[in-house]
């Protein structure tokens, strides 16, 4: 066992109780082989010195552990991990059910991990896409309860819609759900999300630290993601008494029945904030930094400072969310936050795996913290 591994993911911030953050910490060691069937566990004395919790967390913990079949009591030897039994036939099958294949790395790490987690507690996984649309979502549900046995369901709440009808829906379904990379908002109901609104505070309060005074969001305010980014970069503003300017991005929206046309993210919003983070640069009292609300709308602005001749980060700070892979590559590499895509997979899964076995606990809302990655987009003003 990797002891220092386990202290550090048991004093995560993640929003569980003590006992679900052991299990989950002892769990990840057992499935990623750092824990090999026969290894003994540490007994609840060491446990309890290691971690400063209760005896009876650490029962509670390794209880569900032995439930799972993962660890084993031997009278007087102490707590074993065991050979899972591969054998069984899987318990049923758990949907995920996402807006679209796309260009964001976030999805593929969130459904990886969710799928490793729900495929150990020895259950099968299907997909299916909405379409970020709440009527496909409705019709994506149905057809999968009617031609296979679910018996959950991970759900990225879609962007276009009435959400509160089909919550509604899949409340009267009666198959467990929770929703996954956004909360939506929607009230009592199960979710694990990135905490956009700290994120936006993170980052318009590092530009604030560095010196800037005249700092712009780039962004969208139509759905939850981009509303909590905004509430984030208007708390930061208003703390330091600085003038908020939010600047939204017209993307491509289909007019046929609302929804995003069939365009990459690429040509969807780069585009769009190019064209608008031009005319933000040609203004006499242009920004000095810009908080961008992803990745792709970062591209467009540095396309935009090409363009005026503005030179990041010297004439012009920028901070952005998502980490994508191509960002190291940019000609001055992207100050982001990488987004926790496999913690929100994970902590999802298991979620979703309590209620699939009937514990009764009130709605869980988990808001996951994501780091950022300084780069060299951001510096401070000159003069």
């Amino acid at each position: 066992m990797n002891t220092d591994r386990l202290q550090t993911d048991f004093d995560s911030s993640a929003p569980i109780p003590l006992h679900a953050k052991l299990r989950e910490a002892l769990l990840t060691q057992i499935l990623d082989g750092t824990l090999q069937p026969g290894e003994l566990l540490p007994s609840e004395r060491q446990l309890q010195a290691l971690l400063q919790v209760s005896r009876p967390t650490i029962r509670q913990a390794i209880n569900a552990l032995i439930q799972e079949g993962l660890v084993q009591r031997a009278a007087g030897k102490g707590t074993f991990v065991i050979e899972p039994e591969k054998s069984k036939p899987p318990a049923g099958l758990i949907a995920l059910v996402v807006s679209r294949p796309n260009f964001y790395f976030f999805y593929p790490q969130l459904a990886g991990a969710f799928e490793e987690r729900v495929r150990a507690a020895n259950y099968g996984m299907v997909m299916s896409l909405h379409g970020d649309r709440a009527d496909l979502l409705e019709d994506a549900v149905e057809g999968l309860l009617l031609s296979q046995h679910i018996v959950g369901l991970a759900i990225t709440p879609p962007r276009f819609g009435d959400m509160q009808r089909a919550a509604q829906r899949l409340r009267q379904t009666g198959v467990p759900f929770v929703f996954v990379g956004r909360h939506d908002g929607v009230a009592q109901i199960d979710s694990v999300a990135p905490d956009n609104r700290q994120i936006g505070y993170q980052a318009t309060r590092y530009l604030i630290d560095l010196g800037h005074r005249r700092i712009v969001h780039m962004g969208f305010a139509d759905y939850s993601t981009g509303r909590d980014r905004l509430e984030g970069y208007q708390l930061a503003m208003a703390e330091a008494e600085l003038p908020a300017q939010f600047v939204p991005i017209p993307e491509h929206i289909s007019t046929t029945g609302g929804g995003i046309d069939d365009e990459s993210p690429v040509e969807r919003i780069a585009a769009p904030a190019r064209e608008t983070a031009v005319s933000l640069l040609r203004d006499p009292d242009r920004p000095t930094a810009i908080f961008c609300f992803n990745d792709i709308v970062a591209m467009g602005v540095y396309k935009a400072a090409r363009e005026t001749g503005w030179q990041i980060p010297h004439d012009l700070s920028l901070v952005s969310v998502d980490n994508l892979p191509t960002v190291t590559h940019f000609e001055v590499p992207l100050t982001t936050f990488a987004l926790p895509g496999a913690e929100i997979g994970r902590q999802g899964a298991n979620l979703l795996l309590r209620r699939i076995a009937g514990e009764a606990m009130g709605p869980q809302q988990y808001l996951l913290p994501a780091p950022m990655i300084r780069r060299a987009s951001a510096a401070a003003p000159s003069s």
